[in-house]
């Protein structure tokens, strides 16, 4: 296993060996990653491992382990997302190839003679961690009360449309 994440690998070349790289790498060298974070100087734990599966499919599987600091989307604090997930991908050529996977495998798209840039699949990986609006526990937030001062409409107000019935009987 390797500490030092290589710029490019084959990983058609490392399934057939069944080779497995894992290490470290600062968040900040996550560009698209590190835009969207509080704090990006915690680190990203992985583990890339190579293989063939049952169908002789050449498989990619992913361990991403990482402390994102985000801003809360309802207090606007910092919150603490852990992520620790796993994903096993398979290399495929085409769209036509991903579709015959099973549900358990991802399709990793890449061409025969194509490398696999895992610093950028690492971030991928990350990036889709992250949910659409990042918010602490409700309990845990800075400022929960003010959402609980929104009530919704109460229901005997005067219907909108109300007049549009009196025209239509007129």
């Amino acid at each position: 296993m390797s500490q030092r994440i290589p710029d490019r690998v084959d990983p058609w070349r490392l399934a057939e060996q069944g080779q497995a790289l894992s290490g470290r790498m600062p968040l900040h060298a996550l560009p698209r990653l590190a835009v969207l974070l509080q704090d990006a100087g915690h680190e990203v734990a992985y583990t890339v491992r190579f293989g063939r599966d049952w169908d002789r499919r050449s498989t990619v599987n992913l361990k991403v382990q990482a402390r994102l600091v985000l801003e809360c989307q309802r207090c606007l604090d910092n919150m603490t997302l852990e992520v620790d997930t796993e994903t096993p991908m398979a290399l495929v050529n085409g769209p036509l190839e991903a579709e015959q996977l099973p549900n358990e495998l991802d399709p990793l798209m890449l061409a025969p003679e194509e490398y696999l840039d895992i610093a950028a699949l690492i971030e991928d990986e990350l990036l889709l961690a992250i949910p659409a609006s990042p918010r602490h526990a409700h309990d845990d937030c800075a400022h929960p009360g003010e959402l609980d001062s929104v009530k919704p409409a109460d229901k005997q107000q005067d219907n909108p449309f109300a007049i549009l019935a009196t025209l239509k009987e007129g």
